[in-house]
């Protein structure tokens, strides 16, 4: 049943990804939701950037299936759907991310300030990205 005419609407948080369907169509990737501390961001607006690196024709960005992501606390998380992820690098955060690979979810830690291998980048099955974890 749908609220009445003239109803304000909901002040209930759903930690949905702001802009996520702008993201969709420019970039091909799928922001889900988070708690607004890892950010999408410009790759080349500076260091200490999450990194990730995946196999996307569809992204019609400059700098095509390279996205960067700014942790802007102490700790966050995202949900997301990143197809053909192949590689993460951390930044000075401890970092988890969760890949789908074959309809399994893994958790894989990612080195501080290094490029750590998912999927074909590890010398398995492609994977999906699904998931990032920044804490302190």
């Amino acid at each position: 049943m749908s609220p009445p005419p003239g109803t304000p609407p909901s002040i209930v948080e759903d930690h949905s990804y702001p802009g996520a369907a702008k993201v969709l169509a420019d970039r091909a990737l799928t922001l889900i939701s988070g708690d607004g501390h890892i950010m999408l961001a410009d790759c080349a607006s500076g260091t200490g950037l999450l990194q990730v690196h995946a196999y996307n024709s569809a992204d019609h960005s400059s700098d095509p299936s390279h996205y960067c992501f700014k942790v802007t606390g102490s700790s966050g998380y995202l949900r997301i759907e990143v197809p053909y992820a192949y590689q993460i690098r951390g930044d000075d955060h401890t970092v988890e991310a969760t890949v789908t690979i074959n309809g399994e979810d893994s958790t894989v830690a990612v080195a501080k300030n290094s490029w750590t291998g998912i999927g074909e980048g590890a010398g398995t099955d492609p994977a999906t990205l699904v998931e990032l974890r920044a804490s302190s």
